[in-house]
């Protein structure tokens, strides 16, 4: 059944406090411990140890055994009032961490494309510059041009060719 503390029960079975101590002292009255040390009595020894008493002293006996039984029924309904409570806010706070580690699988997410496309960046980048150029190449210094004769960068191009009869009529050779 459910447990209530010395007040309570003394207000359940009409008892003082002094008397329900001192049946649990002398171990007519059982008592439960709870994890953080508070003392409890569970209705159901209120029952047994003063339901006869109880109705003896009041009026007749089925009144009395039903007040204390909706005494015990209305604090198990308290017990189950404040379990449906917990039970929400631990909802609700589960809830909460699934939509917090949703929004880190999303950045998470977004991290790795943001990677993927600085390293396809770098990929091209380090193709580009593997790319000879006319400065790379040594031919510069075959055609007598100096670093300071170069005005523009260019790529290592092939030139177009003039057909050879053009040569002909203008008696060049072809590069």
């Amino acid at each position: 059944m459910a447990l209530v503390s010395i007040t309570e029960a003394s207000r359940l079975v009409h008892k003082d406090q002094t008397t329900i101590s001192h049946d649990i002292e002398r171990g007519a009255l059982g008592k439960t411990l709870l994890p953080d040390g508070e003392m409890r009595i569970d209705t159901a020894e209120l029952l047994r140890t003063y339901g006869q008493s109880v109705e003896k002293k009041t009026k007749p006996a089925a009144s009395s055994n039903d007040r204390l039984k909706l005494a015990l029924l209305e604090e198990r309904t308290r017990s189950l009032e404040r379990a449906l409570a917990l039970e929400a806010e631990l909802r609700r706070a589960k809830d909460q961490l699934t939509n917090e580690l949703r929004a880190r699988l999303a950045d998470k997410d977004n991290v790795i494309k943001v990677l993927e496309s600085k390293v396809l960046f770098l990929e091209y980048d380090r193709q580009i510059h593997d790319v000879p150029t006319l400065e790379n190449s040594n031919d510069g210094a075959k055609d007598g041009l100096n670093d300071g004769a170069r005005e523009h960068k260019t790529q290592n191009v092939p030139r177009r060719h003039r057909p050879a009869w053009l040569s002909r009529v203008f008696k060049r050779d072809r590069r």
